[in-house]
């Protein structure tokens, strides 16, 4: 795996830890003895604390951030986090099941033995109570877990079995790297860009100055082309996918694209927000700081208005973006600037 100092701070990782040759850990990472990191799975600690206890369990294109000098991620031992998952800057207790494709949020903490579905939301700063069976977007309870149940889903992600495992198994596989991480020819790249080494580029792809593109992301064009403006950020295992000729992905300045987000052939205008593990389905318009909410999805065609949050499956307006939520992204933004300039300038070095 990729061990990665960020700033001053060194990855500890304990005994006993057995990763996929693309798994990457960085920074303020603890990672306690007997984990198991799959192919493309971040353990990102540049800004925070992540911590992690004992026989974890990490499949393939999962990923755990933090938030930015405000908030750790915190792992207790014996968790499993399903393929595509996302655990970000919460707290997920001991002997907890994520589901694939699901996403536990900022501030949200997870009871001991609680199970989260595939595909399931756990909005920022909700509380669950551990030995529940949590699904939807936003989650809630279903029903309590047996212990016989939890340890059977904790099993059955484990074995990576192909076929589908009730509750924590999402329909769609996570999407594997099309190429082998790295960039190719007919591209152009601005000053200041910054590509991660696990991160994925093809075809006619240009990236604006100081735009990022983050571990195990995937950006291929196909026959057509993808434009990604200046500072613009994509985050961590997001997956982007042009088409046939014509049909492009145009992606303005200053957009934040949230982790684990996969989007089709779109236009997405200046200082627009694609929450974590949404869906930008082919034909979208997302316009000028609207925002489509973490786990939606957008039916292909859809114009997203300018200024708005849209959320659900299918995406419909929900509210009129908040000042305090322009001022947290926009400040978002300029976190990515700095994170990138930082692993540029060699204060995060392999």
């Amino acid at each position: 795996m990729i061990v990665l100092p960020y700033l001053r701070h060194e990855p500890r990782v304990g005994s006993a830890v057995s990763a996929h040759a693309s798994a990457a850990v960085i920074g303020r990472s603890r990672l306690e003895s007997g984990c198991t990191l799959g192919e493309l799975t971040l353990v990102r600690a540049d800004g925070e604390d992540v911590r992690i206890g004992t026989d974890c369990w990490f499949g393939e294109a999962s990923t755990v951030h933090i938030a930015d000098s405000v908030l750790p991620a915190v792992i207790g031992s014996h968790v499993t986090v399903g393929r595509y998952a996302l655990v970000h800057a919460c707290t997920v207790g001991d002997d907890c099941v994520v589901g694939e494709h699901a996403a536990v949020m900022d501030g949200s903490v997870v009871g001991r033995g609680a199970v989260i579905a595939a595909q399931s939301i756990v909005p920022p700063g909700k509380t669950l109570e551990g030995g529940w069976l949590y699904a939807g977007a936003p989650a809630r309870p279903v029903e309590r877990v047996t212990p016989a149940l939890l340890e059977t889903l904790h099993e059955a992600l484990r074995s990576e079995a192909g076929a589908e495992i009730p509750h924590v198994s999402a329909p769609v596989r996570a999407p594997r790297l099309r190429h082998a991480p790295g960039t190719g020819a007919g591209q152009s790249f601005g000053p200041g860009v910054f590509v991660a080494p696990t991160a994925s580029i093809a075809g006619r792809v240009a990236l604006g100055a100081r735009s990022s593109i983050w571990f195990g992301v995937e950006v291929d064009a196909g026959e057509a082309t993808v434009e990604i403006g200046e500072e613009t950020n994509v985050q961590d295992n997001s997956r982007l996918y042009g088409g046939k000729a014509g049909e492009d992905i145009r992606i303005g300045p200053r957009v934040l694209i949230g982790h684990n987000v996969r989007i089709f052939p779109s236009t997405i205008e200046e200082g627009a927000i694609i929450g974590m593990g949404a869906i930008v389905g082919e034909g979208t318009m997302v316009r000028r700081g609207a925002c489509v909410a973490a786990g939606s999805i957008t039916e292909p065609g859809t114009e997203v208005a300018a200024g708005q949050v849209w959320s659900g499956r299918p995406a419909r307006a929900a509210r009129v973006l908040s000042d305090r939520n322009r001022q947290e992204f926009a400040r978002a933004v300029e976190i990515y600037v700095l994170y990138a300039a930082n692993y540029l300038g060699g204060r995060a070095q392999s």
